[in-house]
């Protein structure tokens, strides 16, 4: 009984995780530059299940061995030394340095790691390529490598937490022969993942990566002249798509369609594109006022980006700035859930 008792524990739990972690896997993947891990783990779980398969092909194409290294020690590695219960790795990044100084821990974590360094490989070669496209003249070297690191960071706890736990629990099902749970957890994993992809697809704005928000407050910064021309440029081309009687703004404030297209090709000046889409525009308008705002929100800490202007073309100056909660109507706006932005306007 108890040990039934255990195996239904053990299922229901890697269930739950297989529920929530692809979730977060796919949002963190539209945050940060992970996809690199998750293909050469996905390459050895593949190996993994087909390699006695591939024997023949190997033996014909010694190639395949060498390019698949990796996965192939993967596959040696499991085939010879099954995965420990669920709960170690769920709770892996809390047991260092146990898995440094034991010898099979030891191998599993420098197997894993090794996925890792592989994967940084890639985010280095796609980072140099951004770092000539994107970051320079204005972003130094020493800028690029602070968010660089905080990207690599990310993906290795990503790999730990989330990664490792899913991986070795297929493994497990799959060494078993227990075709039936391995199968309900795929399932779970899969329609976590669809869930989320539908969620992020239907966002009201597109989600802007850790690095493209670090550039606009960094390129900001760097040169606020420029940004802010940048900015009231974004503004006037803005305004030129919202004449009287003609308006594509939300209830809530919200200004999209080809206002929100003009402002972004405007800004695109000075920042680069992507960082043009970290923008948004926010309209008020009222008898007493009507003021367009574009505007980068903040994260917390940090004071958010913004330029005022009514239709006239008259800036709302750095002394007056803008009304009482405004920026909180803005951040708002931006996750729907106000329903009148003029309720946030000083009387």
């Amino acid at each position: 009984m108890l040990p039934r008792i255990k195996s239904t524990a053990d299922f229901v739990s890697r269930l739950a995780f297989f529920a929530v972690a692809p979730l977060v896997i796919v949002f963190a993947s539209a945050l940060f530059p992970v996809t690199g891990a998750l293909i050469m783990i996905g390459l050895a779980l593949l190996v993994f299940f087909f390699g006695e398969a591939m024997t023949p092909l190997i033996d014909r194409v010694p190639f395949i061995r060498k390019v698949l290294r990796v996965q192939f020690a993967f596959e040696a590695y499991y085939r010879e030394h099954p995965p420990r219960p669920f709960l170690y790795y769920v709770f892996y990044p809390l047991l260092f340095p146990y898995w440094l100084w034991n010898r099979k821990a030891r191998q599993e974590f420098l197997l894993f790691k090794g996925y890792t360094l592989v994967s940084i490989v890639i985010l280095l070669a796609s980072s140099a390529w951004q770092y000539t496209q994107v970051w320079r003249p204005e972003l130094s070297l020493r800028q690029f490598a602070s968010v660089f690191a905080m990207q690599i960071v990310v993906e290795t706890l990503l790999v730990l937490m989330l990664v490792m736990p899913i991986v070795t629990s297929v493994v497990h099902f799959h060494t078993r022969r227990s075709p039936a749970p391995l199968a309900a957890l795929l399932a779970v994993g899969l329609a976590s993942s669809v869930v989320a992809i539908v969620r992020l697809e239907r966002r009201r704005d597109p989600v802007v990566s850790f690095a493209t928000r670090e550039r606009v407050g960094m390129r900001t910064a760097h040169d606020p002249k420029r940004a802010k021309e940048a900015e009231l440029a974004a503004l006037n081309a803005a305004w030129k798509e919202l004449p009287p009687g003609k308006t594509e703004v939300g209830k809530d404030g919200k200004v999209e369609g080809a206002a929100l297209e003009a402002a972004r090709k405007a800004l695109t000046a000075y920042y680069r594109n992507d960082e043009a889409y970290a923008f948004d525009l926010w309209l008020s308008k009222t008898p007493k006022h009507e003021i367009l705002v574009v505007y980068f929100e903040a994260r917390r800490g940090r004071a958010p980006i913004y330029q005022a202007m009514d239709r006239a073309g008259r800036v709302l100056g750095t002394k007056r700035g803008l009304p009482k909660r405004a920026l909180q109507a803005m951040k708002q706006a931006a996750d729907g859930v106000i329903d009148n932005p003029d309720d946030f306007w000083d009387p």
